[in-house]
């Protein structure tokens, strides 16, 4: 349908009828598959009809009549707009689905910035707090800053068990439950343990903490807390 339309156009200017240019100007958007402006429509409708005569003089299988020509515009533009709606919806789909990724991306804002905030640790202040707080069996204080929650706690809650059974044993609360024969034993044996790991926490505490470092420069985030 359209190649006939576009023939009957050629026809038009080869005839020297109507504007020459305005009727390349179409016979172009027609053979790029472009939309028809109305008001191009509307001329070329008008000089067909005005020129029927002229076109059906051509032989009969190769005629067309106004009337079709009139129909064959109409469902092209009909298609044209249809493509261009389809488009537009296309265009709107992808704006909104732009939106929803950076609205997403400005909602985990907040969160990355708290990682940069509490990202790299301080070795120094890891050594500080497992040497300072250690000695009053505060151990695991530096895990626990550099987010080694889990592991932190146990040392802490292991360290301060042992300083309560040496108080307690030397305040006499535990004195007669503990065997005699394992007496003498007790006591070393406590502040060994509790010496032992004073050492382990120092030691670890550091190793986490260059560890955690490393780990951040590498992946740019924080590693997991346990």
């Amino acid at each position: 349908m359209s190649y006939e339309v576009m023939r009957s156009v050629r026809q038009l200017i080869e005839s020297g009828i109507g504007d020459i240019a305005r009727l390349d100007h179409i016979l172009d958007r027609l053979e790029s598959g472009k939309y028809i402006y109305l008001a191009d429509q509307r001329y070329l409708e008008n000089l067909l009809d005005m020129n029927q005569d002229i076109l059906n003089k051509h032989p009969v299988g190769e005629s067309i009549t106004a009337t079709n020509l009139e129909k064959d515009l109409r469902e092209i533009n009909l298609t044209l707009e249809k493509i261009l709606q389809d488009k537009t919806r296309n265009e709107k789909k992808i704006t909104d689905s732009v939106d929803m990724k950076q609205t997403d991306a400005q909602s985990k804002t907040p969160h990355e910035n708290n990682e940069k905030i509490t990202g790299p640790k301080s070795e120094d202040v890891t050594l500080l707090l497992s040497v300072v707080l250690g000695l009053i069996s505060l151990h695991g204080i530096g895990h626990i800053y550099n987010h080694k929650i889990v592991k932190g706690s146990g040392l802490l809650v292991l360290s301060l068990s042992i300083s309560a059974l040496v108080v307690s044993y030397y305040v006499g609360i535990i004195k007669n439950i503990v065997p005699s024969i394992l007496q003498e034993f007790f006591i070393p044996v406590l502040i060994g343990g509790y010496f032992g790991l004073y050492a382990f926490q120092i030691l670890d505490s550091r190793r986490v903490c260059a560890a955690r470092n490393a780990y951040i420069l590498g992946h740019t985030k924080l590693p997991p807390s346990r």
